[in-house]
């Protein structure tokens, strides 16, 4: 299955796409009063000005739709324009490609602070008029439907209609703010009188045949129907553990398992590369980081942990010493905001993560990825695999730096920490792509830069 995009962020970033090359364009023909040919435009300088422009964007999180247009936001657009034309400046002199002149530079940044800002202050006008959402009927009130009224209660995308369920004694039954109203017998007639535009199935037993016929009639008349892990995994991007059965998981497409070049051969290149550029680029942080660790307390530099990696093999963790030494032991404070075991500099490499630079060594090794689930302890994984369901999976691919869950979920250390970074751990398995491990990456710098969900 593919990743779910959001088409509205989508909607916003073509359209950022578009006026950041109109603003290439009209940038010189403004100032020199000429047309100039088309072909200059989409020279390989200029493409990649483009994305690096889009890149940061990405970065300072400007594809969100629920954050005011407000002097804050304009103010920290500009700061992100200063930011990619010192990184495209910077990249131009050091690859020898010939820049624009100065004026041009700026006027170029004036048309995309002015395109790009109004862009999104017409979509967000534009958002205020469109359609009513989408009416959507559950079927099923167990848990899985419980927990689909959680996840929709806060979503102006979706209106929950009501919900339909075989079990006479379940009619009336209020699931937040709506209830059972009949059985699936009366479907299609709900379906017409409600206008339903998509069924959400929160069954995860077995499926009786008579319901199965029902819904493939609601399916040939236009409606949408959804199964529940489909549904939340779509909203949410993480897979309901706790609503899926080994049947699921035996006949959905896993990505992240296939034996396709890019799992074989593709992504291991990639963390080779990555990990050698990252190791250069970041040595003088790292020097300075073993100084201050070794004036701020006494111990060793380095911290080797024994982690279990791929395919449930243990190897050894390399990381920046960030607690006092022997305090590691003291698991009671693990994954806490204010945690006594870390120093005063390993709050500071904690938070923009500088502690995890060693972690370029294992990977060039082969015991991890640039990008997958976080590397856990040997006594937290013999905790949580008989605890958590499909806990294990998570070993069907190497452990990464950084991942989804890390970008997602803050670190703790409880089963329903393990729990909830499981379900998202189990997404990324599931979709694993270029695509997503770019999506990761370009968070994670996000992440670093503005010292957001470290531990």
């Amino acid at each position: 299955m593919p990743i779910y995009l959001p088409k509205k962020q989508l909607t916003i970033l073509g359209g950022d796409f578009i006026l950041i090359i109109a603003s290439l364009y009209l940038a010189p023909v403004l100032y020199f009063g000429v047309m100039i040919d088309v072909d200059v435009i989409f020279a390989p300088s200029d493409v990649a000005s483009i994305f690096t422009y889009l890149l940061i964007f990405y970065i300072f999180d400007f594809y969100k739709l629920d954050e005011p247009l407000n002097t804050g936001f304009v103010l920290r657009f500009a700061l992100a324009l200063v930011m990619a034309n010192l990184l495209i400046g910077a990249s131009f002199y050091l690859m020898r490609v010939q820049l624009y002149s100065g004026t041009i530079f700026l006027f170029n940044s004036f048309l995309i602070l002015c395109f790009c800002l109004s862009w999104r202050l017409a979509f967000h006008r534009f958002l205020k008029h469109q359609r009513s959402p989408w009416r959507v009927v559950i079927i099923g009130s167990g848990r899985a439907g419980h927990a689909l009224s959680k996840v929709l209660s806060g979503n102006q995308d979706y209106e929950i209609v009501g919900f339909l369920d075989d079990d006479d004694k379940k009619l009336g039954m209020r699931i937040g703010a709506n209830s059972v109203m009949g059985g699936t017998e009366h479907l299609w007639i709900f379906l017409e009188e409600k206008r339903i535009d998509k069924i959400i199935v929160a069954i995860t037993h077995e499926i009786r045949q008579e319901v199965y016929a029902r819904l493939v009639e609601a399916k040939m008349r236009g409606v949408v129907v959804y199964d529940m892990a489909s549904f939340y995994e779509k909203i949410l991007e993480k897979i309901p553990v706790t609503h899926v059965s080994n049947l699921w998981f035996v006949y959905v497409p896993i990505s992240g398992v296939r034996r396709n070049i890019y799992n074989q051969k593709v992504k291991r290149i990639m963390d080779m590369i990555l990990s050698f550029i990252a190791a250069v680029m970041l040595f003088p942080v790292a020097v300075i980081t073993a100084l201050v660790i070794g004036f701020d307390s006494s111990g060793p530099v380095f911290f080797v942990q024994r982690r279990i990696g791929w395919k449930g093999q243990p190897f050894n963790l390399v990381k920046f010493r960030s607690m006092k030494v022997g305090a590691e032991n003291d698991r009671k404070f693990a994954g806490h905001k204010n945690d006594p075991r870390i120093t005063r500099v390993g709050k500071v490499i904690r938070l923009f993560r500088i502690d995890e630079i060693p972690q370029m060594w294992n990977v060039m090794k082969g015991d991890m990825s640039f990008i997958g689930p976080r590397a856990l302890m040997e006594e937290e994984v013999e905790a949580f695999v008989p605890r958590v369901p499909y806990f294990s999976l998570r070993h069907s691919v190497r452990p990464g730096v950084t991942g989804w869950a890390q970008i997602n979920y803050p670190h703790g250390a409880t089963e329903e920490d393990a729990l909830a970074k499981l379900e998202y751990d189990l997404y990324y398995i599931k979709n694993l792509s270029p695509i997503l491990d770019l999506m990761i990456l370009a968070r994670t710098i996000r992440t670093v830069l503005f010292g957001k969900g470290a531990r």
